[in-house]
């Protein structure tokens, strides 16, 4: 996972960690995702 604003496509609106964005914050910077994906963070792999 991205720490800080490192990764981060939106930097002057984040607020704390990429982790924390709601879902309503992820949608106002990040219109064209589907609900619950948050393009800046990277997918855990296993």
């Amino acid at each position: 996972m991205c720490q800080g604003t490192k990764g981060c496509q939106h930097p002057e609106k984040l607020k704390g960690e990429m982790k924390d964005c709601s879902p309503e914050k992820i949608a106002e910077c990040h219109p064209e995702v589907k609900a619950g994906e948050h393009p800046c963070e990277e997918k855990k792999k296993e």
